[in-house]
């Protein structure tokens, strides 16, 4: 291995080891910081999950607390109301409720005694349509439901659970309260019906009635949302001072029930325990008009939550819901309020979601990547880079010692021929006129020799400026041959003109020139042995001209054919060592070839040998 190739090497490892160093390591940080990631988002996930979870419970609550107020409202209402003129009650609650479907009254044998206008025992079949053939408010039915809900109870979710309870908690809570009032309202009643006693007077009835009578229309007002229901038409009597107590001891109830593939809500009362039974059938639609407030207004980006129907449907949305997907957790309503009712929460991935830890982890490999690939490439540049300068250099201080050796062999000569002329060591006239020519030739070599290298100089820097004019290329061409006939000869070299007539192009002459000297040169140099030399001239298209050197010397490669035109470069050092040269002449010859707006290129030659071709616009 070279000294250059050593240190090449050496520069290669101290670039690359370090610069996989830091990209191993990057990667390992790369991947500590995504299971670092993964993990936090797992965290996140879950109690992301657990937050749509509390609140899609939270939604259930609000919506069987909504639907317990207005059933608890309605019945509160119809257990109010005397026996007296409840026909015409039902019926004005029909009308003016819009949450009213139907109110019925029934025996406690499940007859039906309301709606009676029906015609052909239509009542009886609206009777077996809600309830089934025994009525729900028989003690086996009673028996029946509530075995039902235990088993419910036992087999349902503990979502399901944690829901009920507090929904019970909550409602318990209220009819605390709402008794405590009751409770105040009937203990003032009593006080106010002693002092009376003790007074001799007896209490208004009209006042009783009239707190009995703003009762019934807070229940209907609060069970409505909308307008309260109409007064009876007959007035109520005074009622005892603990009738709250003895409204405990009503049997009440409300049945969900599946009737041509629609959901019916039927609530029943039973005043006192036995007896009639009155109630109404909830008109649902105006329900789920009502229900819409309990979603939240304000949700997280990409949560929904959806309230959907026994078929699936859904009925009010808050937030994205995508089209035909299935909800990430569902939270059921009690079965005995809305059955088949649930609450479904759906997530959808946002932008933030998506551009998670793996596209965090493929994003900074990519960097990485970038960054070690950008590291070695500066590097490989770098490095070739310096080992282009190195060639450069050492074909510059090869160019020096070439240029010297070629200024010295006429410079010596030109001192040697001086030296004998100033002598007197010549024979006769003849030997002298011999060494001045000889003198002379020395002289124009030396002084091509200090043209390209003036002309590289220039070339190189960019400062070359050329100076046009018409010029006859025949005529100029005939004299530069004239004048290099006897340097042909004593190459060996035949000389064969194929000059066409006077074509006048503007160009520069002495560029012109300098072409023809290094392409002449270059022949003596390596195709004396081919002991001819044709040069030729012809017009050209657009007006130009066109001139081939040809040779029948070894030619050049196919390979070489475009490199011997590059600065410094020889085909072949075996066969060019004989010759000595700096490598500029063909590089100079085109350079100022396209500087003249035209080209040289080097092309095989028919029968052997090479052929140079200069176009000149």
């Amino acid at each position: 291995m070279s000294p250059v190739s050593r240190r090449i090497f050496l520069y290669w490892l101290l670039l690359l080891v370090p610069t996989l160093v830091v990209g191993g390591g990057a990667v390992v940080l790369l991947q500590r910081e995504q299971a670092r990631l993964t993990e936090r988002g797992a965290v996140a996930d879950e109690a992301r999950r657990a937050a749509m979870a509390a609140r899609a419970r939270l939604i259930v609550e609000n919506v069987e607390l909504l639907v317990g107020d207005v059933q608890a409202g309605l019945l509160d209402t119809l257990a109010a109301e005397p026996a007296a003129g409840l026909d015409a009650f039902l019926a004005n609650l029909e009308q003016t409720n819009p949450l009213v479907r139907v109110a019925f009254r029934a025996t406690a044998d499940g007859r039906m005694l309301r709606p009676a206008a029906l015609s052909g025992g239509e009542n009886a079949a609206w009777s077996l349509r809600q309830f089934g053939a025994q009525p729900p408010w028989s003690v086996e039915a009673e028996s029946r439901d509530e075995k039902d809900k235990l088993e419910k109870k036992v087999a349902e979710p503990e979502a399901r659970k944690e829901v009920s309870a507090n929904v019970l908690q909550v409602q318990s809570a209220r009819r605390d309260v709402q008794d405590l009032a009751r409770n105040r309202s009937s203990y003032a009643n009593q006080e106010a019906v002693g002092l009376s006693e003790i007074a001799g007077t007896a209490p208004a009835a009209p006042a009783v009635a009239a707190a009995d009578q703003s009762k019934v229309t807070r229940g209907a007002a609060f069970s409505s949302g909308s307008r309260p229901v109409a007064a009876p038409s007959a007035p109520l009597a005074a009622k005892p001072a603990f009738a709250a107590k003895d409204a405990a001891r009503d049997r009440r109830g409300w049945v969900p029930a599946t009737v041509d593939g629609r959901l019916r809500l039927v609530g029943w009362l039973q005043p006192g325990g036995a007896g009639e039974v009155r109630g109404v059938e909830l008109e649902l639609a105006a329900i789920i008009s009502r229900l819409a407030g309990a979603l939240p207004a304000e949700i997280e980006p990409g949560d929904g939550y959806a309230l959907r129907d026994e078929l699936g449907r859904v009925l009010h949305q808050a937030g994205v819901i995508p089209s035909g997907a299935e909800p990430m957790l569902r939270v059921p309503l009690a079965a005995a309020l809305l059955p088949g009712w649930e609450v479904g929460a759906y997530f959808t991935p946002t932008a933030a979601d998506a551009g998670g830890g793996l596209g965090f982890f493929g994003l900074g490999v990519l960097l990485i990547a970038i960054f070690v690939a950008a590291i070695l490439a500066g590097g490989s540049l770098l490095l070739w880079q310096a080992r282009r300068s190195e060639e450069e250099a050492a074909q510059k201080t090869s160019f020096v010692a070439n240029v010297s050796h070629e200024f010295k062999t006429p410079l010596t000569t030109i001192r040697l021929y001086a030296e004998l002329l100033e002598q007197g060591r010549v024979r006769d006239a003849a030997q002298g006129g011999d060494y001045l020519r000889t003198i002379g030739r020395e002289t124009q070599r030396l002084a091509r020799l200090v043209n390209n290298a003036l002309d590289f100089s220039r070339l190189e820097q960019g400062r070359k400026k050329f100076d046009r004019e018409p010029v006859d290329l025949t005529v100029e061409l005939g004299r530069i041959l004239d004048a290099q006939g006897p340097r042909l000869a004593e190459a060996g070299l035949t000389l064969h003109r194929e000059l066409s007539a006077a074509l006048t192009i503007t160009t520069d002459r002495d560029a012109l020139e300098q072409i023809i000297l290094n392409l002449i040169d270059n022949a003596c140099k390596y195709a004396a042995e081919g002991g001819e030399l044709t040069v030729g001239v012809a017009a050209g298209a657009g007006g130009g001209a066109i001139m081939r050197v040809a040779d029948r010397g070894p030619g050049v490669p196919a390979e070489h054919r475009e490199r011997i035109f590059e600065k410094f470069h020889r085909v072949d050092d075996a066969l060019t060592a004989e010759k000595t040269g700096a490598g500029l002449g063909l590089s100079i010859a085109r350079q100022l070839a396209r500087g003249l707006g035209g080209d040289l290129r080097c092309a095989p030659r028919a029968g052997g040998g090479a052929e140079f071709v200069l176009t000149l616009p």
